[in-house]
């Protein structure tokens, strides 16, 4: 999709066997569907770069949270534009409804000061109308355990309450 309501005019099919998508290929190709007429060939695989052999890269990955649906890559990337050091960025989508973000994103840095300033600057700032939240990415496994285990903490005291009474 070009938008959310412009086409791209393209579709990828899995077929389910090498015979099913030579006959998708004989049959339909440069047939015409709703007035246009289709191409039909095998999908390219995308160029792979070089394997280099090289020293670990030790990642800084920022975890960005709290995101509506309609945030992109892009958006990320002009957000973080002034920020050295920007390696990657990545928003995460649904699997079930692939063009609606999952509501959060990774940001890579190249170094940990970069990506702590990132963090100082960025956590709290609004992003299209939404207070993001940006954290480590080791963060927020850490976050999740100790609200888990406060979480069982105040069932443990209320469950201990309610059987004094």
């Amino acid at each position: 999709m070009h938008s959310s309501k412009k086409n791209r005019g393209l579709a990828f099919v899995t077929m389910g066997s090498e015979e099913e998508a030579l006959s998708a290929l004989k049959n339909l190709n440069l047939s015409t569907v709703n007035d246009r007429t289709i191409k039909v060939d095998f999908a390219k695989p995308k160029k792979k770069q070089p394997a280099v052999p090289s020293a670990p890269v030790e990642k800084n990955v920022v975890f960005v949270g709290n995101l509506t649906w309609r945030v992109r890559s892009r958006h990320l990337r002009e957000l973080f534009a002034s920020t050295p050091g920007v390696q990657s960025v990545e928003v995460i989508f649904h699997t079930t409804t692939p063009r609606r973000s999952a509501g959060y994103a990774f940001v890579s840095f190249s170094s940990k000061e970069e990506a702590e300033a990132a963090i100082s600057t960025f956590n709290g700032k609004e992003l299209m109308g939404r207070s993001i939240n940006v954290m480590f990415k080791e963060d927020t496994v850490k976050k999740n355990k100790s609200s888990d285990s406060e979480e069982e903490k105040l069932e443990e005291a209320e469950s201990s309450e309610e059987s004094d009474s």
